[in-house]
């Protein structure tokens, strides 16, 4: 994995949706290998809206399908997901900028921003991004925010730790945490 110039990733905001019987937009999903196991890439016409590791795609299938009822999810590959695995593997200065079309909260969705801006091989405290939005008490909901990341590795949660300068929670597992963090060159005891 290489260096993610985080000026390659922005979010734009999914606002909700009314429903009148029927789908309301497309989600188009895939399965595919990266180098730290099977993920979930799902997009929408604007950019990625999901990307979680997989560990059985009945039950990815059916996370993603709880996490947008209002959308038609069909299995297809595209080009915006193939963009996301080569940042992922790939990334460097050249790589093809990516949208990340996300829903949440005007807080998780700032917290999601100063993830983005975490340098590469670097870490942080839930403390110290909570002080970078101006709101030092705010430790807790920031690490639940974090935890609510819907775009794996490329809002880089797993760049977040305790305070202690220990490696803390996963939503996808601290094995994979701390694999992601070796091959950027961390290593936390």
């Amino acid at each position: 994995m290489c260096t993610l110039p985080h000026s390659l990733i922005t979010i734009e905001r999914m606002f909700p949706v009314c429903r009148h019987g029927g789908s309301v937009f497309t989600v188009d999903y895939s399965f595919v290998e990266s180098p730290f196991g099977e993920i979930i890439i799902a997009s929408t016409t604007t950019g990625i809206c999901y990307l979680a590791f997989v560990d059985g795609r009945d039950a990815a299938q059916s996370r993603l399908s709880r996490l947008f009822p209002d959308a038609d999810c069909r299995e297809l590959s595209n080009e915006i997901h193939r963009d996301a695995l080569r940042l992922i593997t790939q990334a460097d200065s050249t790589s093809t900028p990516l949208t990340l079309h996300l829903r949440g909260t005007d807080f998780q969705l700032a917290v999601w921003e100063t993830l983005l801006k975490i340098p590469f091989g670097q870490l942080k405290t839930y403390g110290e991004i909570a002080a970078a939005l101006h709101r030092p008490k705010a430790y807790r909901a920031v690490g639940n925010a974090v935890g609510d990341n819907p775009v794996a590795v490329l809002i880089p949660c797993h760049r977040v730790i305790l305070s202690s300068g220990g490696m803390g929670g996963y939503r996808w597992g601290v094995h994979r945490k701390a694999a992601i963090l070796r091959r950027e060159g961390v290593v936390i005891n």
